[in-house]
């Protein structure tokens, strides 16, 4: 038994004899700076240790270069990702694959004597794979890889007891835009059960004097008290954004009842949102729940009473769900005493007119022949009702001469009013959009 350890130990002593000379030279390339040649050396070292086996790595009989040769390899393949001209993506996952082997070899064997270095380097490489992944989202385009590069910057930052709730929200805001709407919930989810509220923290980096982004204000003091940043600032909370945008990836995933459970999570805990508020409000509506939805727009005009979206969705439902065309143009009008310029609400005061008309235009067809004077009087009323139309259309086409609907509608009135060159040209103006 004794002879057959002795024999495995020469083994392993032979192919770490083979080894030194590879890793050697590539630190001396290194050294001097020729990193094509201590990348050819490091990768003929990774020839031979790749036909280790693994019970080679058992602890108590670690080859000594092992942990020698991944700081190296870590160390040369940093460089190369730094260096411009010979910089490629995938340089970034051996440096990190690199540094991790060499502590993890170092752990098992309960020596540091590279692990300590490679522990120094590992944080940096994290902010690189955060630079890496901003790069492939905002200048290339490449959303998949970005999140695969933000993925390994917050495993890293796990790693080092960091919650990186920030890059964890970036992989969740990526993963949506890549229509992977299952991982984005699971990470909405988790951020939302961390009541993570969206802060960010920023300081400029000594180094460049730019400012950057910062996992936390942990991180942040770090590199202030180390006089590696300075001037560092917190943004306010968005956290109500986690939760839009997982109510989002709920519609996506077709999951009702989940949303409307979270909705109303939401609200509680935002009650002034308007983007909240209007989700709801778009729920009531595509429930037909229009109680719901007047109750909802009464609670927001407490807080907001000019809000002018609100009073115009208001003057909607009741006038044209409720069919209440009193507390319609009430509230239409309301609306544009909030903003004079809102199309909308001008547009349906315009519709109420013509309804006016046309309600009269009946009450004519219906006369005797020899009933002159109500003709005459109920003539009048259609031309006067005609007329306060026009003057909200116009209004309205002033707002916006390319609006279709606004357009029809003039074209309409025009007509019925005997304005025929008016008439004509809102005709050629429709042609033309």
């Amino acid at each position: 038994m004794k002879k057959v350890v002795f024999l495995t130990s020469l083994v392993i002593s032979i192919s770490c004899l083979a080894q030194a000379p590879s890793v050697s030279s590539a630190k001396i390339a290194f050294d001097r700076g020729d990193l094509v040649e201590a990348k050819k050396y490091i990768d003929e070292a990774k020839d031979k240790i790749s036909k280790l086996s693994e019970d080679d790595l058992l602890e108590g009989r670690i080859p000594k270069l092992l942990p020698k040769y991944y700081l190296y390899r870590g160390n040369i393949h940093m460089a190369l990702y730094s260096n411009p001209e010979l910089s490629q993506n995938n340089y970034l996952d051996i440096v990190r694959e690199s540094y991790d082997e060499c502590v993890r070899l170092e752990k098992i064997s309960g020596k540091k004597r590279y692990s300590k270095e490679a522990l120094n380097k590992i944080p940096s490489v994290g902010s690189d794979f955060v630079k890496l992944a901003e790069s492939l989202n905002f200048n290339e385009g490449d959303k998949s890889a970005a999140v695969k590069a933000y993925e390994s910057a917050y495993s890293i930052r796990e790693g080092l007891g960091i919650l990186d709730t920030m890059t964890l929200s970036y992989i969740g805001f990526l993963s949506q835009d890549n229509g992977d709407f299952t991982k984005a919930r699971g990470i909405y989810e988790k951020l939302i059960s961390l009541n993570y509220k969206n802060i960010t923290w920023s300081g400029l980096l000594i180094e460049d004097g730019k400012r950057y982004p910062f996992p936390d204000k942990k991180t942040l003091d770090s590199y202030i008290t180390s006089d590696r940043a300075s001037d560092p600032q917190r943004s306010e909370s968005t956290q109500h954004e986690i939760y839009i945008q997982l109510l989002w990836v709920l519609r996506e995933l077709k999951d009702p009842d989940s949303y409307d459970v979270l909705l109303l999570t939401a609200r509680s805990s935002f009650p002034n949102n308007d983007d909240l508020l209007k989700m709801q409000l778009q729920a009531f509506l595509d429930k037909e729940d229009f109680d719901g939805a007047l109750s909802n727009l009464e609670e927001a005009l407490i807080s907001d009473p000019i809000n002018a979206l609100y009073l115009y969705n208001a003057g909607f439902i009741y006038h044209q769900k409720k069919k209440d065309k009193i507390k319609g143009r009430e509230f239409y009008a309301r609306a544009m005493a909030a903003d004079e310029n809102y199309l909308d609400a001008i547009y349906m005061l315009g519709l109420m007119h013509i309804d006016e008309s046309n309600e009269v235009v009946e009450k004519i067809n219906k006369l005797g022949r020899n009933e002159k004077t109500k003709y005459n009087s109920f003539t009048k009323e259609k031309n006067d009702a005609l007329g306060s139309a026009l003057e909200y259309f116009e209004k309205a086409y002033a707002i916006n001469a390319k609006d279709k609907a606004t357009l029809e509608a003039l074209k309409e009135v025009y007509y019925k009013l005997q304005k025929y060159d008016d008439a004509k040209r809102i005709m050629t103006e429709l042609s033309e959009i």
